[in-house]
């Protein structure tokens, strides 16, 4: 097919008449819309806030089934309170089997993006501040900042589920992250770095 260049705002319009004809049934602005393709289209990283129950997560699922090219290319992940560390998001090397690793939904994202550079593919984090974002986060914001390799394990080779896992990777271009946020007596703030590294 041949490529053709549209504006944010075709592309907003597009989204609209899509969400609202379809099974999710949304009711959006065209400024808001237009806003959150503008915020992802400058920055991979894009953290939505709002009330709880407002449709932070409907947006993002909607957003993300209109522009993947197959449900594989995308994975909801909800964060939780007990988050202390990046295993949640890169998994981890078995301590008991020097071969195994053992992976998470998220890791495996990122290595089908890494092995698909042609397609478009989203992590959503539902409730992002769940728990202390630095502390599960803190790889994947280095990563986005000074685009370094991140480190997984020291081994020559591991594997988990018979797909082998580099000792390190570089985050892929064609990945998007998501993040959603309710502000109440039950979450954590975001530091300056975290939002520096995101479109809010």
């Amino acid at each position: 097919p041949v490529k053709t260049r549209v504006s944010i705002t075709e592309l907003a319009l597009a989204f609209l008449n899509a969400a609202t004809s379809s099974e999710i049934g949304l009711t959006l602005e065209k400024g808001r819309v237009i806003r959150l393709l503008a915020a992802i289209l400058s920055k991979r990283f894009v953290i939505l806030t709002g009330l709880a129950g407002s449709g932070k997560t409907k947006l993002a699922q909607a957003l993300v089934h209109w522009l993947v090219a197959s449900l594989s290319n995308y994975s909801l992940v909800a964060v939780g309170s007990d988050w202390t560390g990046n295993e949640n998001i890169l998994g981890y090397p078995n301590g008991l089997d020097s071969s195994d690793y053992i992976l998470k939904p998220s890791l495996s994202l990122m290595l089908r993006a890494r092995m698909n550079p042609d397609n478009l593919h989203f992590l959503i984090l539902d409730e992002m501040n769940m728990s202390h974002v630095e502390r599960y986060f803190a790889d994947i914001l280095s990563a986005i900042e000074s685009d370094e390799q991140i480190h997984l394990h020291g081994d020559v080779e591991r594997r988990a589920d018979g797909t082998c896992i580099p000792a390190q990777f570089r985050l892929p271009q064609n990945l998007f992250i998501i993040g959603t946020v309710n502000i109440d007596e039950t979450t954590y703030m975001f530091s300056p770095k975290v939002l520096d590294r995101a479109n809010v």
